[in-house]
């Protein structure tokens, strides 16, 4: 069989992280840093710049690339250790995601694990590719459920995060509660935030749902969740729910 003609994956790579140097800003990556509690790695690119730079190759590739390339493409741009060249190529497999199956969610981990080290990471991939798997491929609603057990707090926030996008439209609510309740005890600020970023979703499509499960496991939850969960509701329900939950 012929090969397909058109840029290979490593070179694509190679390019992209070339212009992306290019480009650097020093200030922007200091000002940046800000937003983060640990150390990043940033070149200091704004996010307008990366997705346009995400968008462009997409557009160079279209038609010559499978789920494989962007696979690839995105094992080799997270060997830069710095978060534009990562989160562009979180953004490049999300665009194939829906060539992928149940296989794909076993990467996603180990890009979690291995290759965010920060929220803003994390935030984009669970997002764009754990969360289109798991509403596609059922099985692996279980397995993105017990990543709330790992010891890698990028792996337990992707649980968390992934059901996001599926919760703010009333799908899976049952597993977003699950996790909600496997990480209530969890003590890291970027959980508490994660959980309750979750349930302020999971809360807009069936809010009486939400009071519910806030009322009987709220005691128990870092007032972070709470607030998080609750951010969206009228003032004098937000205190309510403030007091039930002391």
């Amino acid at each position: 069989m012929a090969r397909r003609t058109g840029v290979a994956p490593r070179r694509a790579a190679d390019e992209m992280i070339q212009q992306i140097r290019r480009e650097a800003d020093p200030k922007w990556a200091a000002t940046s840093q800000r937003y983060f509690k640990e150390p990043v790695n940033l070149y200091g690119l704004d996010t307008p710049t990366c997705r346009g730079m995400t968008k462009a190759l997409l557009k160079r590739v279209k038609g010559s690339w499978t789920l494989r390339d962007a696979v690839a493409f995105c094992r080799a741009m997270v060997r830069d250790p710095h978060l534009e060249p990562r989160g562009i190529g979180f953004e490049v497999v999300a665009a194939y995601v829906g060539e992928a199956g149940p296989d794909l969610l076993g990467q996603a981990r180990r890009w979690l694990e291995r290759s965010c080290g920060n929220w803003a990471l994390v935030d984009n991939l669970a997002p764009s590719v754990v969360a289109p798997l798991i509403e596609k491929c059922p099985g692996a609603v279980a397995d993105v459920v017990a990543w709330t057990g790992s010891d890698n707090i990028w792996v337990r926030r992707g649980a968390a995060v992934a059901f996001v996008p599926l919760a703010r439209h009333g799908k899976l609510l049952d597993a977003a509660y699950d996790v909600a309740r496997r990480l209530i005890d969890d003590r890291e600020d970027l959980m508490h935030k994660a959980v309750g970023w979750m349930l302020r979703e999971a809360g807009r499509t069936d809010r009486p749902r939400l009071e519910r499960f806030l009322e009987t496991e709220g005691p128990r939850m870092a007032r972070t969740t709470v607030r998080y969960a609750i951010e969206h509701f009228p003032t004098d329900e937000r205190k309510r729910l403030l007091r039930a939950t002391r």
